[in-house]
């Protein structure tokens, strides 16, 4: 007989989302990897770090396609302007500006075209802090 008391597995506390999240399971693997709609990835992040701005839109279904095909590091996070959702996609997780700006330089010719630019992880805390 195998051993079978190993209950001890838990599922991983911090991809919970939160109640900001309107489609919680649409594909939770996705979504869970790619940090979409993961405002709780942004708080966790230290401030001094820098993501790389991409593009914002209004539709989440737009912004969850375009993470989910791109992949890797790209995320979302949604804020509200002018009383309206925007959903802001980001990319990366980097120690300097100089580093961030050093990662654009090697995104698909695609996503360069929307001029990404880099922007502080603090400042991405502070418009979720006001969209609560």
């Amino acid at each position: 007989p195998a051993p079978v008391t190993k209950p001890v597995v838990p599922a991983p506390a911090p991809a919970a989302k939160p109640a900001t999240a309107a489609k919680p399971a649409e594909k939770p693997a996705t979504v869970a990897k790619a940090g979409a709609a993961g405002s709780s990835w942004y708080s966790s992040q230290p401030t001094g770090n820098f993501v790389v701005q991409i593009l914002g839109t209004s539709s989440e279904a737009n912004a969850q396609a375009f993470v989910k095909e791109q992949g890797g590091e790209y995320r979302y996070f949604k804020k509200v302007l002018n009383g309206k959702p925007l959903y802001v996609i980001t990319y990366g997780n980097f120690s300097s500006r100089a580093a961030a700006d050093s990662a654009i330089k090697t995104l698909p010719a695609k996503v360069q075209a929307g001029k990404p630019w880099p922007r502080t992880v603090a400042s991405v805390q502070q418009e979720l802090a006001t969209a609560r």
